[in-house]
Order: C-alpha cells, then sequence, then structure tokens
C-alpha cells in the first residue's frame, strides 16, 4: 500500500515528505488548465522541484465547466481535459480523481434523466481523455450535501455498468460512506472497479480522531482485495504536528486489517 495525503498548496508538500508519506495529491487547478503552457510553467516547475511526486489529482472538473445542464459544452471541457491530463502525467499522475459536485450537479428543474445522459457523455470524454494520456479516471462518490448525483458507491458503480463506460473506476470515500450510511458491502461489491482510496476521521479530521468505521473500512478493503493507494483527505488543525501521527494511523490500521480480514 501507498500513502498520501491530499493537500492544496505545492508548498505543503515539504511537510508531507518530513512526515513520512510517499506521494501528494493536489487539486487540478494546482497545474493550471485554463491558462497557457507558458503561464503555466513556474506553477509545474515548482511541483517538479517538491520532494514527492502527485502520484493523484483530485477535483478535476471546476463548476464552469458544467458536465450536464443546459451550459454544458463539450469542446471547451475536452480542451481543459487535455491540458490538466498531460500536465499531470508530466508532474508523475497515475490516478484523478472525478468528484467535483459542483460540475456535476444536476440543475434544480432541469429534467433529471437528461441531465445522467449528459453525464453519460461528458464521463466518457473524460474517460476517452484519460485513457489518451495514460492515466486512470476514478469517480467519487459525494454526499448529498455536496451533490445530487453519485451519492453512494453502489449508485456510482450501477451508473458506470449501465452506461458501459468501461474503464471508469472508482474512488472508496470514508467520509461520504459515513455521512450517506453506506454499507461496508458496498466497498466489497465494487472491488473490481476500486483505483484510488480517500480516508478521514469523524467530522472529517485526521485518520486517528476516532468517530468514523475506519477500521472496518480497513477490513473491507482487504476483503475486495485493494492495494494500491490510500489518500487523507481532512481537515487539519496543525498538518506539520498532525500529519506523522495521522500517516502512522493509517499504517497501523491498514496492517491490523489485514490480520483481521
Amino acid at each position: 500500500m501507498r500513502y498520501g495525503c491530499c493537500v492544496g498548496k505545492p508548498e505543503q508538500i515539504e511537510i508531507l515528505a518530513r512526515a513520512g508519506f510517499d506521494f501528494c495529491e493536489l487539486p487540478a487547478a494546482t497545474v493550471q488548465p485554463f491558462d497557457d503552457d507558458a503561464a503555466a510553467m513556474p506553477a509545474l516547475r515548482a511541483i517538479e522541484a517538491a520532494p514527492l511526486r502527485p502520484e493523484s489529482f483530485n477535483v478535476l472538473v471546476p463548476p464552469v465547466l458544467p458536465l450536464a445542464g443546459p451550459k454544458v459544452d463539450l469542446p471547451p471541457l475536452r480542451a481543459y481535459l487535455r491540458r490538466a491530463f498531460a500536465r499531470m502525467v508530466r508532474l508523475g499522475a497515475e490516478v484523478v480523481v472525478l468528484g467535483s459536485g459542483g460540475a456535476r450537479r444536476i440543475p434544480e428543474g432541469f429534467p433529471r434523466e437528461q441531465g445522467l445522459d449528459q453525464l453519460a457523455v461528458s464521463l466518457a470524454l473524460a474517460l476517452d481523455e484519460a485513457s489518451r494520456a495514460g492515466i486512470t479516471l476514478a469517480l467519487e462518490h459525494l454526499n448529498r450535501d455536496e451533490t445530487n448525483t453519485f451519492n453512494s458507491i453502489a449508485e456510482s458503480k450501477e451508473f458506470i455498468q449501465a452506461r458501459g463506460l468501461k474503464g471508469l473506476r472508482l474512488l472508496a470515500d470514508l467520509h461520504h460512506i459515513e455521512l450517506e450510511h453506506e454499507p461496508m458491502t458496498d466497498v466489497v461489491d465494487a472491488a473490481s472497479l476500486l483505483a484510488h482510496v480517500h480516508v478521514a476521521d469523524g467530522g472529517r479530521r485526521p485518520p486517528g480522531s476516532g468517530g468514523y468505521a475506519y477500521a472496518g473500512f480497513m477490513q473491507a478493503l482487504h476483503q475486495a482485495h485493494y492495494d494500491r493507494r490510500i489518500s487523507a483527505e481532512c481537515i487539519w488543525e496543525d498538518l506539520s504536528a498532525q500529519a506523522a501521527g495521522a500517516l502512522d494511523y493509517m499504517r497501523r490500521t491498514w496492517e491490523g486489517g489485514e490480520r483481521n480480514g
């Protein structure tokens, strides 16, 4: 297993390296996909110079590029994704998370079935561009307070299979599992599609804070024979002070799940 951590700023990568993480996870905005290569180059070089590779990225599509609704415009979406994926690969990315609750929200009053049809087309486009770049694309289930589509692992899996989105994978996120009261059996049932994992503890605090069924989640991942990457996606009070302890808990609980699975 490889252990990573989501941070919002490249300057925080040094903290993760000192704590012992294997990789960092950054938001897509850090590669400046709306900017041309010359404008984005200073940011890309800063990330390249950091001590950890961003093996994963998240928040792939911003709300200004809606994936469903009356304002869907596929050519700008494709251009954005092509720039984003090319830069992510340059930096070492292997998996990119499509959470993007705002972009994938079906607008109020818009026909839901039409919105779902649009999402299938948008996701197929994103999958095509990710495959072209050699990146694994993982759809993230988000709780209902964040968006109105794909609120569970089970719903996301069913959509992928029903729409024939072969190659699209899933992220399993403990925070959203907890908020939606989704059974851990859904994690096991989605085993063949799992490509990435996000973890936190109660209230999205760092792992080890308590409050979520963290150990049970690890056991479910072992039952699913998952062994790729786990990223902490948390609200930190003090990243420098908390990172090493969170990583230690992540490692110990994963190893404990292996023994108990």
